[in-house]
């Protein structure tokens, strides 16, 4: 079996100072085999150009890619690869020290996965909390939304050779000349952080003349998929979908992040034979224990928060608490399933919370 290894190209336009942090979350990568494709966008100030080439000069996994035109390495990431999976990482983001390693495993696993994206957390300069990745894979056909951390096999020489492309819908146009060769697949695990930034192309305020033509670009992408984009094929692999709204619940722990296994005690009270079985796959490299002893040690203790849930916490948090002094417990309320009531929530004594849409994220050290 040909050994995958990453391309992944990142075009910087003023953020000079975000260089050596993207630098260095590929440096703490578990899985060796990758190069880094980076360019400076002809930017007026800040430019990267001077620190890029720098490193290129140090480390030979770098390479500094000349551009012919503005853009051309943001709607091309495959320009200047040699290898045989690329990834687009865009310049002030984040990707986990284990993603390559976790996109390693499905890729080699099936030779008919032609992408892989992943769930991310969106935080204001990597700090403060935005929003999650919650798509209910369910209600689509294919991944008709921004993926991050796309990779796929380079098997595709051109995305916009021409030019032809003048807003910032690379992500849409590349996801659909992939979903269009075969399958993709959504990894609904925490493997990337995004950082929301008020002066990014795709936040900035544009006239009603401009929108109209970003609008008439992206229609002309999707145009030339109409199955795609009328949602009549399925695209992405289902092999996690019947847990897909339960890994909601994982987001934002700490273990996440962590690139040594962690014992983790998931409580879910009515938690069913198969959704263990898919949960023990997409985090196989930690070990979860289900409703577990509460008198037992855990590293973090992750809580779905649903009736059956908050019945069986009023006789275990106290020995949680107990056992456990200053372990980090997240909970998880989707308002679908479970009402919030103050007198309710007592039992976590004091906590943080933050909301995206319906979903509610929890933080308690017991």
């Amino acid at each position: 079996m040909e050994r995958c290894v990453f391309t992944i190209a990142t075009s910087f336009y003023k953020r000079k100072e975000w260089v050596e942090h993207v630098y260095n979350t590929l440096k703490a990568q578990t899985y060796p085999y990758w190069e880094w494709v980076v360019t400076d966008d002809f930017s007026e100030e800040h430019s990267a150009e001077e620190e890029l080439k720098a490193i290129a000069s140090k480390d030979a996994r770098v390479k500094y890619y000349e551009q012919s035109r503005k853009k051309e390495l943001f709607y091309n990431p495959q320009y200047g690869s040699s290898g045989n999976i690329v990834m687009q990482l865009d310049c002030d983001d984040e990707i986990y020290a284990n993603l390559l390693e976790q996109y390693v495993r499905y890729f080699s696993e099936d030779s008919e996965l032609m992408g892989i994206t992943c769930g991310h957390i969106m935080k204001k300069e990597l700090e403060e909390y935005v929003s999650i990745s919650a798509y209910p894979m369910e209600e689509r056909g294919n991944i008709n939304f921004a993926p991050m951390a796309r990779a796929w096999r380079n098997t595709i020489p051109h995305f916009d050779r021409d030019g032809e492309l003048k807003w910032f819908q690379n992500d849409t146009n590349i996801w659909r000349h992939v979903e269009a060769r075969g399958k993709v697949m959504f990894l609904p695990r925490e493997l990337y952080n995004y950082n929301y930034s008020v002066d990014s192309i795709s936040k900035v305020k544009y006239s009603p003349q401009q929108n109209e033509a970003i609008e008439e670009e992206r229609l002309r992408i999707e145009g030339r998929w109409p199955a795609l984009n009328e949602g009549k094929r399925c695209t992405f692999d289902l092999k996690y979908l019947p847990i897909d709204r339960l890994t909601w619940a994982f987001y934002g722990s700490d273990f996440v992040k962590s690139t040594t296994s962690k014992r983790v005690n998931f409580i879910k009270a009515d938690i069913k034979p198969y959704e263990q079985q898919l949960l023990d796959a997409l985090y196989y490299d930690h070990s979860l224990i289900y409703n577990g002893d509460s008198r037992e040690l855990y590293d973090e203790i992750v809580v779905y928060l649903n009736v059956d849930t908050y019945e069986y916490l009023v006789n275990a948090l106290p020995l949680l608490r107990e056992s456990n002094p200053g372990c980090s417990l997240r909970f998880f309320i989707d308002k679908k399933l479970f009402t919030i009531d103050e007198e309710k929530m007592k039992i976590f004594g004091a906590y943080s919370f933050w909301m995206t849409g319906g979903l509610t994220h929890g933080h308690v050290y017991l």
